[in-house]
């Protein structure tokens, strides 16, 4: 099996809410159809977050982070407030899964995590770490 990328050229930092979201009631958030316009620009999001992951370019990767398709209909206070006042070192951030887990991307998570723990005292903030390949 290929390697899309050796490492990862930002780091997950999450911030996990107290509040909990159903799974199906996120999914029942989102419409039926979507307009062709938000189709699109979504898909070449998701290609910049591919070709950011195997570029290892942390720029690309942040650009694809945009989404339509989800994260319009699935209101998130704590998205909307990173997104409002990024932490330093963040490059951007997304909803985890069907939310409310927030996902931060960092250049730097050290800062990031320290920001969002202080901004978040109730809620759970995490480094996350891409285990190697046979090391579990």
């Amino acid at each position: 099996m290929a390697k899309i990328a050796q490492t990862l050229p930002l780091q997950p930092v999450v911030v996990i809410p107290t509040e909990r979201v159903a799974t199906t009631a996120a999914r029942g958030a989102l419409p039926a159809q979507i307009s062709h316009a938000d189709g699109a620009f979504t898909a070449a999001h998701a290609m910049l977050l591919g070709a950011g992951l195997a570029a290892g370019s942390s720029e690309w990767l942040a650009a694809g982070l945009q989404d339509r398709l989800h994260e319009p209909y699935r209101t998130s206070a704590v998205l909307a407030e990173i997104r409002g006042q990024l932490p330093p070192g963040a490059a951007g951030a997304t909803l985890s899964g069907s939310g409310p887990t927030v996902l931060v991307w960092a250049f730097d998570p050290v800062p990031c995590s320290a920001a969002l723990a202080e901004r978040y005292p109730d809620h759970r903030v995490l480094r996350l770490s891409v285990a190697e390949r046979g090391a579990l």
